[in-house]
């Protein structure tokens, strides 16, 4: 015969072992969903990184068109005065808030996706085609150029525009040297070095992608 109580005391035994058997099962659970959640998290991680990478690159294709452009008219006194068609002002725009992060109101901010302008700005941004070499797709791509002066007019004398402000620009001097075969100075690219001072010009560009991508890039050139 049975001990008194030996076949209560199995039940419950086997009650615990249930017990015991749920809470593991749970926190099996809950470990698999963790695992899971990293998962998904690493891969967002590594989708947001290709993301900003691809607006970086962007970014570089409205570099080299902005430096061809200024290129191209620096014989002359197109970048004397503002361009705006061409996102170029001959100024270095000081009021404007380039990446619209000063919580000032929108009257300062560039009119990256098209005028009109902002009032205390001035500028409006020139977008890139969508066919443009080196502009991945989904992604819109604008930029401005600022010459670093603080008026329009020539970077070369000593008064602006107006006739009357004087004419203040951020400059690299860039003087012969006494063997006349030897330049001294900064150029960007194959551009001969003269004698005359090199002038500072300012490219932003803004990226937007997919997930709300938006990215800021800035380029200084000496021309």
């Amino acid at each position: 015969m049975a001990p008194y109580g030996t076949c209560g005391i199995g039940r419950l035994q086997r009650g615990m072992s249930l017990i015991v058997t749920l809470i593991a099962l749970i926190l099996l659970s809950y470990a698999g969903l963790a695992l899971l959640r990293s998962v998904d998290s690493a891969t967002l991680i590594s989708g947001n990184l290709s993301f900003q990478e691809a607006a970086i690159a962007s970014g570089d294709a409205a570099t080299e068109t902005a430096i061809a452009w200024l290129t191209a008219h620096s014989g002359g006194t197109t970048l004397f005065s503002d361009a705006s068609t061409a996102g170029y002002y001959a100024t270095s725009s000081d009021n404007c808030d380039l990446t619209g992060s000063i919580l000032t109101g929108a009257t300062n901010d560039v009119a990256w996706t098209g005028g009109p302008a902002s009032a205390n700005c001035g500028m409006v941004a020139v977008t890139l085609p969508g066919t443009t070499a080196g502009v991945a797709t989904g992604y819109t791509v604008a930029y401005v150029i600022n010459r670093i002066c603080n008026a329009p007019g020539d970077p070369n004398s000593t008064v602006a525009a107006d006739g009357s402000t004087a004419m203040i620009c951020a400059q690299y001097p860039n003087p012969l040297t006494s063997n006349a075969s030897t330049h001294i100075g900064a150029s960007y690219g194959s551009m001969p070095l003269l004698g005359l001072p090199q002038h500072y010009y300012r490219i932003t560009t803004r990226i937007a992608g997919p997930r709300n991508t938006v990215r800021f890039v800035q380029a200084f050139v000496v021309l």
